[in-house]
């Protein structure tokens, strides 16, 4: 074997790799929108989250990716702990998926004369319009390279036989009873933690089995680890998380070591029942060559799914045991802290990272309407310096923190990968670019308003009741713009109708300051107010129609 056949060699596995990659990330572009939704459904019951966390990993083509997703969404409060649990043993279950697309496409029926093929018919959807089309395409194209490269591998691992040292060691190493078993488990779970991809591994225990240098059992066994290696990048990415990400992260740990456990308690007896149902169903014997690709397929789904049968009904009972071995932490919250996003986490999926980032949005919109409710307990001319100043402080404090969460929140949207968007994902995302600014800009402004309220106090400036009346009104009008906001954020879909009204509102504040700046331009022409009572005065109804503007350029966003 030459070094030209080892870097082909590695070129396939690369291409395998690519070809996975880019079919996955078509799939979840042809499909972003009800990818989504599905966390409305996620949250109903744990059958619901169950059958949510097949479709998802069958989507994203890694259970992995869809245990980060999970966790994030325990670690922002989206789901519970005993609905993650269901979604990951979901998740088990539909990584199974892909190693029937493999063993089926690529083992069993040669497709090879169908890979060129497929790729001329991906071509149409690349010219077309449509972005759906352009995601097909692409899935198709991946669908393709996929196969093209576990092809190329097929041809080029006989290669190995060259080594006649390799391929006795590894056929004496799978013939030693159980400890061959524990060995090629332990090789799985290590092989898995290093490509992140099961399928990967169970695409090479089927080019194993098929070239005879293992048994079937021993297959099995390197199936049965790559459960286990699929649980590091949850593990790690609950690391910077919460105590509630942390315990969902550690389920899907526990939920695979139980599931290795009973299966290596019975283990001969389950590779001998897998053989009489593929007997029985007529795939033929897996111990032989042709028919192994079949029986490793047969072996992971049943695996997983007596797994989900024997742990779904424990969810409950599970949760409370992770609860009480990794207790609540102390937590001192500061304002603007994000919940349901951590920049922390590899963000799995784009198109589930917008939910997240949708619902981190409404919390800053719902941060910054607390600090308009402290600026307008601030007008109160009766209040004392210190409380005041307390709150001065306080609103100062928040709008740091606020800039923080913008810089944090945008860090966050620019880890999503644009290449697994769906057009509609990709609008989504650049207008939660602009939200964000907005609100940044609202906080500002408040923070202004409030620097302004105190500067007024250590100067003894006082309004008149006349102008304390104006200014209430104004108040009025900016509260009620900002709890309509809070609605439409909160929305999945905004009806013309909330724009509309958002509108008006924006209308009403504009009038208002006109009308507000004739009247004190004609008081201050009458020596009815000093020079110092009309810039205090203006520079607040100033940066109140600021923040109307800011409103209704969040509302527009919102409703794109």
């Amino acid at each position: 074997m030459t070094w030209i056949d080892v870097l082909t060699l590695i070129g396939a596995i690369g291409l395998f790799f690519y070809g996975l990659r880019l079919m996955s990330e078509g799939l979840q572009k042809a499909v972003g929108d009800s990818l989504r939704k599905a966390l409305s459904a996620m949250r109903s019951n744990r059958f619901a989250a169950m059958l949510m966390g097949v479709l998802i990993t069958a989507l994203l083509q890694s259970s992995s990716a869809t245990t980060v997703i999970v966790v994030s969404f325990v670690n922002g409060g989206l789901v519970t702990l005993a609905q993650s649990m269901a979604v990951i043993m979901g998740a088990n279950v539909g990584t199974t998926l892909t190693t029937w697309i493999i063993a089926l496409f690529s083992f069993k029926f040669n497709i090879e004369f169908l890979i060129f093929p497929l790729i001329a018919l991906s071509l149409p959807f690349f010219n077309s319009n449509s972005s759906r089309g352009n995601a097909w395409g692409e899935f198709i194209i991946g669908f393709s390279l996929l196969f093209l490269g576990l092809e190329e591998l097929k041809h080029l691992v006989p290669l190995v036989t060259q080594m006649p040292a390799v391929t006795e060691a590894l056929r004496d190493s799978s013939l030693m009873g159980y400890p061959s078993i524990l060995i090629y488990l332990l090789a799985g779970m290590l092989l898995t933690m290093v490509v992140q991809a099961s399928s990967a591994t169970f695409a090479i225990a089927l080019l194993m089995c098929v070239n005879r240098w293992i048994t079937f059992e021993t297959g099995c066994a390197l199936v049965l680890g790559s459960n286990i290696g699929t649980c590091l990048t949850p593990m790690l990415a609950s690391l910077s998380a919460n105590t509630m990400a942390k315990r969902a992260a550690l389920s899907h740990l526990l939920f695979n070591l139980l599931g290795m456990v009973w299966a290596l308690a019975i283990f001969y007896y389950l590779c001998d029942a897998i053989t009489y149902l593929c007997g029985h169903l007529g795939m033929g014997n897996p111990h032989e060559a042709d028919n192994v690709a079949l029986g490793l397929a047969m072996f992971h789904t049943v695996f997983n799914l007596v797994t989900l049968c024997l742990m779904l009904p424990l969810t409950t009972q599970i949760a409370h045991i992770l609860t009480r071995f990794i207790p609540e932490k102390e937590d001192q919250e500061k304002d603007f802290k994000l919940h349901y996003i951590n920049t922390g986490f590899m963000t799995a999926s784009s198109e589930m990272a917008l939910v997240q980032v949708q619902k981190e949005v409404s919390r800053y919109g719902e941060e910054v309407y607390r600090m308009f409710g402290m600026v307008q307990t601030m007008l109160d001319e009766q209040m004392g310096a210190e409380k005041l100043l307390e709150l001065n402080q306080r609103i100062r404090h928040m709008e740091e923190d606020s800039d923080n969460a913008e810089l944090e929140i945008a860090k966050f949207l620019n880890s999503v990968s644009p290449k697994t968007l769906s057009y509609s994902g990709e609008q989504l995302s650049r207008n939660l670019y602009k939200e964000v600014d907005e609100l940044e800009s609202i906080a500002d402004a408040i923070c202004h308003i409030s620097m302004v309220i105190f500067q007024k106090h250590e100067q003894r400036v006082r309004f008149t009741p006349e102008m304390n009346e104006n200014l209430a009104r104004m108040m009025t009008l900016i509260n009620t713009a900002l709890a309509h906001m809070l609605k439409v954020l909160a929305m999945n879909q905004v009806p013309q109708s909330a724009l509309n009204k958002a509108y008006n509102h924006e209308d009403e504040i504009n009038n208002l300051r006109n009308q507000l700046r004739n009247e004190i331009f004609d008081s201050l022409d009458r020596k009815k107010i000093d020079y110092y009572q009309h810039s205090f005065f203006m520079h607040i109804i100033n940066e109140c129609e600021k923040i109307g503007d800011y409103v209704i350029n969040i509302i527009a966003a919102a409703s794109e």
